[in-house]
């Protein structure tokens, strides 16, 4: 209906036209405000579920700080030993955690000269997936990935699939000076 219909309809009901005006406007309100809410309450149930469900947001999470991250070259998992490319190299166990500056021993095999011509990979001790290879006692005999148990800060030398050489704790130090 046009504005002059809605005026006579009005005027032969006995209505005023700000009546069904002001009717119009409060319905346009309604639905903006049930539109409104409806958006809100959609948008709080992602929040939950992000926050707390999938944690997609991660607002109460602890950040990690980047210093503290720490990255080792080469790194590898104990399963893997036996299994690399080249024909000898060297696997050094020891505990990523701790301190390099305080563990001479991992200075040590970082930095030396001798070890600098082969590959060396580490392998965490303190890792979960490398538990069943880390013992209180070594196995320095073990010929196979099922027999090896090592302790922190054990070297070994593989070639062709072979254990050749095994040193650990001042053995180490005593290997590379």
């Amino acid at each position: 209906m046009g504005r002059e219909l809605r005026r006579k309809q009005a005027k032969k009901d006995g209505k005023s036209l700000e009546k069904i005006e002001l009717k119009e406007e409060n319905q346009i309100k309604k639905y903006i405000i049930n539109i409104i809410a409806i958006v809100s309450i959609f948008a709080i149930i992602y929040l939950i579920s992000a926050l707390f469900i999938t944690k997609e947001l991660d607002w109460f999470g602890k950040k990690e700080n980047s210093n503290n991250i720490n990255e080792v070259a080469n790194t590898i998992l104990a399963s893997e030993a036996f299994n690399q490319s080249e024909t000898s190299y060297y696997v050094y166990f020891y505990d990523f955690d701790e301190d390099e500056k305080e563990s001479d021993i991992t200075n040590l095999v970082n930095n030396d000269s001798n070890l600098a011509e082969s590959k060396v990979y580490k392998v965490n001790t303190k890792s979960a997936l490398n538990n069943n290879y880390v013992a209180s006692e070594s196995n320095k005999n073990a010929k196979t990935i099922d027999d090896l148990n090592v302790v922190n800060h054990t070297l070994i030398k593989i070639e062709d699939d072979k254990i050749t050489a095994y040193y650990e704790g001042n053995e180490i130090t005593n290997f590379l000076s």
